[in-house]
């Protein structure tokens, strides 16, 4: 007997299953002849609950519509601009009031709405801060097609007020506040009847900046026909009827066909009813349902404010549910339920009166047995709760202490097994976690697996640059410190993240019977090898493999994590020493313009402007470059003056991979030297060009003489050679006149005086002392100017030059032929142009043809000047406010075209300033 009784103790199926198949017997006994009055009592109580889970299902799903359509709003709020397409931000568009760029915006959301079976907008409108709609869609007939609708005015709507007031009201009986609104609407169609849509409205706000109080633009309304609605809130709640009433009763939409509305319609005496329930506690309200899905084993009931009943049409009988439709706390009508009763009636039939006191005995029968049952199976299973839920909260030393000779038992043994497993992988997890160097790594790996098997090393491979080498944890044992030296040219294990057996002579040669291996992958890429070592062999036991897995595991996550760091401290180093041995200053920042690097020299460099707050910002450094010219030498250049330095920046922005824009470089090169260089070369043909002149005009003025006063004493030869010294001196003069000229220049010491002028006069002017050069060479000078050209704005005597260059540059390269000067009014500008039919110049000349000491190659004239007049003619055409430019065909001439303003815009140009080329 004892025996049996010990067998029935330990398996806890004989403990519940005894006791309640004596119950049954009792059952089958006594409760036959009432099976079927219980079967039909339950029906009614299944059908009230699926009634009950349709209805609360109905809700529900409209509060799914509902927060689908706010989702749906919020995609629309806060589409952002699409270079690809041109469409800019919705909000930029309701901004700017740009109805074409917000139907480019929303034409995409729209056919993505249509997709979407929860939203399936009939109608979309984006409404400005009046109410008045900037674009108003509703779905055609088919497809994704929308009809568009001009002039929509929602003002004066209660809730679209709201919105447009920024009113803020609770959600339900909760304390938080929402500026969105659904509730119900009608549209009037071009047939002048009306259409009932459920509707959601959204505002939407802007700011001017980042601190500034956001700006109410308008709102956001998406709505969907509430025929289609019902339809669709129908099918989801699995209801055979479905009605939506306004808040007098009358049906405002329905499923059902014309003949049910006279049933179905709402008295006076039930909209009592309804209220006065709807006193005592709280409706569905679809602002604060959770949408959780139901089990089917779990009790739902009828909505606590709703009104059941039962109404016939024709020959069908539907149980009905009649509730307070309740959007956000606030009521928007009533809606209706029903389900055909036909599948009960049957069950209905039987009689329920029988044998009512057998069932109560029954039922405290059930209830004392199962009380003993449960209390046989709930006691130990309580405290495996308890145990469980203190170990999952991060008590992993709390331990069950059940002690029975059955599964739970044994099932309290398993667990405490497994909880000390787990305290173990965690606290090991925990301090990997926290490091970074492998020799750390490897020190808690030992630890952790010597705790399941003593004696057991870890050991890592790693790359090195002559292949690979081992890397041991700080304490191990003296024995394996020969493999620190030991190099491996290639390594003999790859595959999947698991351990398998390993074999290597280097551990061999130290004594190690036993180990297994596991890669240490980034990217799919092998880079290292975790190796757990044991003298002994077959030290590794089928049993321990899944500890040591999990152990492997982990630790080959944190070896790799080392080895990216030690990597990127070494890139980072390596980075650092680059920029310390730079010689130019180099800034690096971020996005926000916070300065987060400068080398040596940068801070050198920097020292007398650096702030002294804990942060530097780019806004606080003076590198906002002007052009300085040196053109006598160079380019002009960009230059920044700190202290006594004079330096060029570079700036370069600092793009991620994906575009993101993550600072900015700036380089600061030194070039104050080349600067002193440069003045002190231009100063010193400034000197040179001023004491040559004086000289040349004493040589000039005495050859002059000596031809007019001179003239029988000398022969033709006598006189060639004095003719030859004289043109010679002044072309001397003019190339120590035009340095002078660009000394000037550069220095800023050419100041502007201008004036309206004409234009006529003047080309006459500069024309005049050299028509006769022009005759000597055979060469025909043509005017023509228009008589109606307007007035220039320019300096006479500094245009007298710069065309006075351009017509010597003529003389001097045109050796016969015809030289015309044409003008005339092109946008506001008047232009003239000096064509020549002279040799031309070539293509690749004519891009730096206006620098200095540039000069035509192959071009042996005896008039060939030195290369200044041209870029002397652009500086002074520039400093006027106006262009020059040229056209050639070898072989065929040139048209050197000048553009000054017209006199009539009353420009404005300062004295002295230079403009930059572009």
């Amino acid at each position: 007997m004892r025996q049996v009784i010990r067998i029935l103790r330990s398996r806890i199926q004989y403990t519940i299953i005894l006791p309640y198949l004596l119950l049954m017997i009792m059952v089958m006994l006594v409760g036959s002849g009432i099976a079927m009055t219980l079967v039909a009592g339950s029906w009614q109580e299944r059908f009230n609950n699926q009634l009950g889970q349709v209805a609360r299902n109905f809700a529900e799903t409209l509060a799914l519509r509902e927060i689908s359509n706010i989702a749906y709003l919020g995609q629309i709020v806060f589409t952002a601009a699409n270079a690809d397409t041109g469409a800019p931000a919705v909000v930029e568009a309701m901004a700017q009031r740009d109805q074409d760029g917000l139907a480019l915006a929303l034409r995409g959301l729209w056919t993505l709405g249509q997709s979407n079976e929860n939203v399936s907008p009939d109608r979309l409108i984006v409404f400005d801060a009046t109410g008045l709609a900037l674009l108003d869609w509703e779905r055609a007939s088919s497809g994704d097609a929308f009809t568009r609708y001009i002039g929509t005015n929602l003002s004066g709507l209660p809730l679209i007020d709201q919105v447009l007031r920024g009113v803020q009201t609770p959600i339900g009986d909760s304390d938080v506040l929402g500026d969105k609104y659904s509730g119900l609407i009608a549209f009037r169609q071009p047939d002048g009847s009306d259409t009932l849509h459920f509707f959601t409205v959204a505002p939407v706000y802007a700011r001017a900046s980042d601190n500034g109080a956001p700006q109410l633009l308008g709102g956001v309304l998406v709505s969907q026909r509430l025929d289609r609605t019902l339809t669709f809130l129908q099918d989801r709640s699995q209801a055979a009827l479905t009605v939506l009433f306004d808040g007098n009763g009358e049906p405002l939409a329905t499923t059902a066909p014309a003949s049910f509305l006279s049933v179905l319609r709402l008295d006076a005496a039930q909209l009592d009813m309804l209220a006065a329930i709807n006193e005592r506690g709280t409706c569905l309200d679809i602002g604060n349902l959770s949408g959780r899905v139901v089990t089917p084993v779990e009790r739902v009931s009828l909505p606590a404010c709703s009104l059941l009943t039962t109404i016939r049409v024709g020959d069908y009988e539907y149980q009905m549910v009649y509730a307070p439709l309740i959007i956000r706390g606030s009521q928007s009508g009533y809606f209706a339920v029903g389900l055909s009763r036909d599948f009960i009636l049957s069950a209905w039939a039987s009689s329920r009166n029988a044998v009512i006191g057998v069932t109560a005995t029954l039922a405290i029968a059930a209830v004392l047995v199962g009380y003993w049952v449960a209390r046989r199976i709930t006691r130990p299973l309580d405290e495996l709760v308890a145990v469980a839920d203190a170990v999952s909260a991060g008590q992993l030393d709390r331990r069950s202490t059940i002690a029975e000779e059955n599964e739970l038992g044994r099932l309290s043994l398993a667990f405490n097994q497994m909880t000390a497993h787990l305290l173990h992988l965690y606290q090991t997890s925990r301090q990997l976690n926290r490091e970074l160097r492998i020799e750390s790594i490897l020190e808690i790996a030992t630890a952790s697996a010597a705790d399941l098997l003593p004696q057991t090393e870890a050991i890592a491979v790693v790359p090195s640059p002559d292949g690979w080498r081992f890397r041991l944890r700080a304490h191990t044992p003296f024995g394996y410190a020969p493999l620190a030296s030991q190099r491996l040219a290639s390594l003999p294990i790859n595959g999947e993240s698991h351990l398998a057996p390993y074999t290597d002579p280097n551990l061999t040669a130290i004594g190690i019977a036993s180990a297994l291996a596991v890669p240490l992958q980034q990217e799919q890429q092998t880079v290292g090898a975790l190796i757990f070592a044991h003298p002994e062999p077959g030290a590794f036991a089928t049993a321990l493999l899944p500890h040591l897995q999990a152990i492997a595991n982990m630790a080959a996550v944190a070896l790799v994590n080392a080895l990216l760091y030690e990597a990127a401290q070494y890139d980072a180093e390596q980075r650092r020493a680059i920029l310390a041995s730079i010689g130019d200053g180099v800034i690096v920042s971020d996005a926000r313009g916070r300065v987060v690097l400068l080398n040596p020299t940068a801070r050198q460099i920097l020292q007398p402007v650096l702030p002294t707050d804990s942060e530097l910002y780019l806004h606080n450094l003076p590198l906002n470059a002007s052009e300085v010219r040196s053109e006598l030498f160079g380019r002009p250049e960009q230059i920044v003056k700190i202290g006594d330095r004079f330096l060029t920046v570079s700036r370069a922005p600092v793009r991620l991979p994906d575009g993101h824009l993550s600072g900015e470089v700036i380089v600061l090169h030194d070039v104050t030297l080349s600067m002193q260089v440069d003045r002190a070369k231009t100063d010193f043909i400034a000197t040179i060009s001023h004491e040559l002149r004086t000289p040349l005009t004493i040589v000039r003025g005495y050859i002059d003489l000596i031809l007019r006063q001179a003239t029988p004493a000398l022969d033709a030869e006598q006189r060639e050679m004095l003719e030859q010294v004289r043109q010679s001196a002044i072309a001397m003069t003019h190339l120590v006149n035009n340095a002078i000229m660009v000394a000037n220049l550069d220095a800023g010491q050419i100041e502007t005086n201008l004036q309206p002028i004409a234009l006529a006069p003047v080309v006459e002017d500069v024309l005049r002392p050299l028509q006769a050069a022009f005759r000597e060479r055979g060469v025909q000078v043509t005017l023509a100017l228009p008589d109606d050209l307007p007035l220039v704005m320019a300096d006479r005597e500094l245009l007298k030059h710069a065309l006075g260059q351009l017509l010597d540059n003529a003389r001097r390269y045109v050796p016969q032929g015809r030289v015309l000067i044409s003008a005339g009014v092109d946008a506001g500008e008047v232009w003239i142009a000096v064509s020549d039919t002279g040799p031309g110049i070539p293509e690749e000349i004519i891009g730096r043809l206006f620098t200095r000491f540039q000069r035509v190659d192959g071009n042996n004239s005896p008039q060939r000047g030195g290369g200044l007049g041209l870029a002397i003619t652009r500086q002074l055409i520039e400093l006027q406010g106006g262009s020059i430019r040229v056209t050639s065909t070898p072989g065929q001439g040139s048209t050197f075209t000048v553009r000054l303003r017209c006199a009539q815009e009353q420009s404005r140009a300062v004295a002295g300033q230079q403009p930059t080329r572009s």
